[in-house]
């Protein structure tokens, strides 16, 4: 589930991801697929990170065309996004079956277009800023600490954690790249992976 993560710029923000079925994530009102993440923070190790560009997102600005997500958790019909995602990928009846399913990326073709129903497509401005040590992830300011958490939320599988501890192959290739970047922002984190 999305939890908590601490920005410079907007105190703290939901990131993570909201359903255990399928893998994408929200930062706030930003969503994106878990690869998409996986790949753009690949590409930042290997060929550095970018003093300005851009990746694809989709944003909902409409709280109500986002959905509530404790309720669409809970089986309530409910406008929103986050609805017609537990519509079709229900909360789990027991508590064991509560684990991010590393094939969650196997079903993007049925969520993409429900997410397409609800937001629009936007360039998410990126800027890696190493003067002042700081990340940019469109309108979400990060320092180092801040921005690695989001790679940790994502190497954990989030707050179930991944199904028996298998993580899909993009988060593997993802955390490999940032083992052995020699660029600035990801010296030194993946001691622990």
């Amino acid at each position: 589930m999305p939890l908590g993560h601490r920005t410079l710029s907007h105190g703290i923000v939901a990131f993570g991801f909201f359903n255990i079925d399928c893998d994408c994530l929200l930062l706030n009102n930003y969503f994106f697929f878990a690869s998409d993440f996986c790949a753009w923070v690949k590409k930042w190790a290997e060929q550095g990170p970018p003093a300005q560009g851009s990746e694809t997102i989709y944003v909902i600005d409409d709280h109500h065309d986002v959905g509530n997500l404790r309720w669409a958790m809970e089986g309530f019909a409910h406008p929103g996004f986050l609805s017609e995602v537990y519509e079709r990928f229900p909360f789990p009846q027991e508590p064991e079956g509560f684990k991010q399913q590393p094939e969650g990326w196997q079903v993007r073709a049925e969520v993409e277009p429900l997410l397409q129903k609800y937001a629009a497509v936007e360039d998410m401005k990126v800027v890696f800023d190493q003067q002042k040590g700081l990340v940019f992830l469109g309108d979400y300011i990060f320092d180092r600490p801040g921005f690695r958490e989001l790679l940790d939320y994502v190497w954990r599988g989030g707050m179930p954690l991944w199904r028996d501890e298998i993580r899909p192959p993009y988060v593997l290739d993802m955390i490999e790249a940032v083992r052995r970047s020699p660029h600035w922002p990801f010296q030194g984190m993946c001691r622990e992976y």
